[in-house]
């Protein structure tokens, strides 16, 4: 696992939501991994719900600005805001249908991707699967909206050959691979002879919490620590 990890906003809730947040002090304590974030994140998961008191959001900000005060989750602001919006246009001008441009990205995934490129990061803690298909097989994301809307997509291919440079050679770990990592590496030994129905527990926790997790794929995963 690489040292630095950047994270989206989405996964730090889904933790902290499940209170599966200690996760982050686990590896910070035992691998030396930071957890970094652009100001953008820290908005949106902290700052933003305890300034306007979003009570459904307000434990989870609570959690991620007591990670922060220990220096599990780090704050970065590398002044990207060029190559963000590069990233963005080049994202968001990329594939077509009937003509119209589809928007991919927003300011805040876009952030993370040139970030991430930036600071030389290789892994980036993220749930939300167009942004980790644009990042890992942007062919198969257009044979996704191709089914999904029923209609040929056109795609362009010097923003996507662009688009590649700036964001090759990232990699997507989502929140429930980290659990998966973790279970490996026996954060959940003290649950004894539950150990295994709490990493099942677990992952079903982040699936429902919006991680794009398949209850194939944790069948599959569950097969293999029997």
């Amino acid at each position: 696992m690489s040292r630095d990890i950047l994270c989206d906003s989405s996964v730090l809730i889904s933790l902290t939501s499940a209170c599966l947040d200690n996760l982050l002090h686990f590896f910070a304590e035992r691998n030396d991994v930071r957890f970094i974030i652009p100001p953008s994140v820290e908005y949106e998961t902290v700052t933003r719900p305890m300034k306007n008191n979003l009570r459904k959001y307000l434990f989870s900000a609570m959690r991620i600005k007591d990670a922060i005060n220990d220096g599990v989750v780090v704050i970065v602001d590398a002044k990207v805001e060029d190559r963000t919006r590069r990233v963005m246009d080049l994202a968001n001008n990329m594939f077509f249908i009937r003509g119209k441009p589809l928007r991919l990205l927003h300011f805040a995934e876009s952030e993370m991707l040139a970030l991430a490129k930036k600071l030389d990061i290789e892994y980036i803690l993220i749930d939300e699967r167009t942004t980790r298909m644009l990042m890992e097989a942007p062919y198969k994301l257009k044979g996704h909206f191709e089914k999904e809307f029923n209609v040929n997509v056109m795609i362009n291919k010097k923003n996507y050959q662009e688009l590649v440079s700036e964001i090759s050679p990232l990699k997507a770990l989502r929140s429930s691979e980290l659990v998966m990592l973790a279970y490996e590496n026996g954060y959940f030994k003290n649950f004894e002879k539950l150990e295994k129905e709490v990493i099942e527990a677990a992952l079903y926790q982040m699936k429902y919490a919006g991680c794009s997790i398949g209850f194939d794929e944790i069948n599959e995963y569950l097969k293999k620590v029997e």
